[in-house]
């Protein structure tokens, strides 16, 4: 693995970084939603402690940003805008990729000023570009050191040790999403059922329309409960706001 060179890094080493930067990605999320909203949120996509968007967007400004980093005073500008841009592009691939294939906006900056789609923000990407300098000339070269010291052999198996727990959790945090689309649509059935029963006046379908409502509050509950509605609790409010356009 360690053969394999791709611009100033080798294979290994940018697996390294990924899982690294992960877990760094995933403890800042959990810091902001901690100083947010006052209690622990796992803040993940995945049930792990790692964010892969944030492993992503290091190994790409890694991989595209170290030929610039030469010392030089108008470097940090071009390491600045450069970074800004490609975490926007990685930031907003992703969210569009995300939102087709589940139906759902993992993240919604549609509140905020020059926002794109509601994936990107001007405030973010000026915050992707700061991030990015304090990756590049701050945490990255402490990290390398520490990373120097680790022997290649521990090194490669607790890597090999990471993909695997990496896949499972991915695997099963797929079919998790699913399931909660399947109760989300299984709800918007119900609601359909409900807004067809209040055409109709009688005894008979009063019964229908009570266990249906029974039924919503139930499934409302569960889904507000589960972990990934609470690290994307406007998943919720977004499904919550298309019902009642369509009422």
């Amino acid at each position: 693995m360690n053969n394999v060179i791709l611009g100033s890094f080798d294979l290994y080493e940018l697996f390294v970084y990924f899982f690294v930067y992960s877990f760094i990605g995933w403890c800042s999320e959990v810091v902001f939603a901690a100083v947010k909203h006052g209690k622990f949120v796992n803040r993940g996509f995945l049930n792990g402690p790692l964010c892969p968007i944030y492993g992503a967007g290091a190994v790409c400004i890694l991989l595209a940003l170290t030929p610039l980093q030469k010392g030089r005073s108008w470097d940090f500008l071009a390491v600045f805008a450069c970074s800004a841009l490609l975490c926007s592009a990685l930031e907003f691939f992703t969210g569009f990729i995300m939102e087709k294939f589940f139906h759902r906006k993992w993240w919604d900056y549609g509140d905020r000023r020059f926002n794109l789609m509601s994936y990107v923000c001007l405030e973010m990407t000026l915050l992707w570009g700061f991030a990015c300098l304090l990756l590049m000339y701050v945490l990255h070269p402490a990290i390398a050191a520490v990373f120097s010291h680790i022997p290649y052999k521990a090194g490669f198996w607790l890597l090999m040790a990471a993909i695997a727990l990496f896949i499972v959790d991915l695997f099963f945090t797929v079919l998790q999403v699913t399931s909660l689309g399947k109760k989300m649509r299984e709800l918007e059935n119900i609601n359909k059922k409900l807004r067809a029963g209040s055409d109709f006046i009688g005894e008979k379908l009063y019964g229908i329309t009570a266990k249906s409502e029974a039924r919503v509050a139930a499934l409302k509950q569960k889904i507000e409960k589960s972990r990934l509605g609470k690290a994307f609790p406007k998943l919720i409010k977004e499904h919550k706001k298309d019902e009642t356009k369509k009422q």
